[in-house]
């Protein structure tokens, strides 16, 4: 049965992936958990691109960061252009992050960044978190077909 797989397995390679996974936000039952985990381990090509994973960390699970829910095996390059980025920012705002800036007399200011299919569609600094939050909005407002 494991001949068949694409990569060689270690020794503790499905506690510490579900593991993994869980940490990272999926929440699925444990039946479907192991479901998931079979189709991970014997997938062979990413489910968005249809390119042959380069390796077997190139296969990843991707899910929803709102509800935890499990979508696709991917490849890294289509996980990492997904839009839905968890909130990991040091302000707690979405795309908004506090950066140092010398050119700023506070020495810092925040960077607002949105990304759609790996390309920049926004990105700007502002002076305030007031500022950044507005124009965040206003940006998010306006281009309502990047945030389907």
């Amino acid at each position: 049965m494991e001949e068949d797989l694409p990569f060689e397995l270690t020794k503790f390679h499905k506690r510490k992936t579900i593991y993994d996974w869980k940490r990272r936000g999926l929440i699925e039952t444990d039946e479907m958990i192991l479901e998931i985990y079979e189709g991970c381990i014997r997938a062979k090509n990413c489910e968005l691109c249809g390119n042959p994973f380069k390796n077997s960390r190139d296969r990843q699970m991707d899910h929803c960061h709102e509800t935890g829910k499990f979508r696709n095996i991917v490849c890294r390059k289509c996980n990492q252009c997904k839009s839905d980025k968890k909130i990991n920012s040091n302000t707690g705002e979405r795309y908004i992050y506090k950066i140092k800036d010398k050119t700023y007399k506070q020495g810092f200011c925040y960077k607002i960044q949105i990304e759609r299919n790996c390309k920049w569609v926004l990105n700007t600094k502002r002076k305030t978190l007031k500022e950044a939050i507005e124009l965040r909005d206003k940006f998010i407002e306006e281009n309502p077909e990047y945030f389907k």
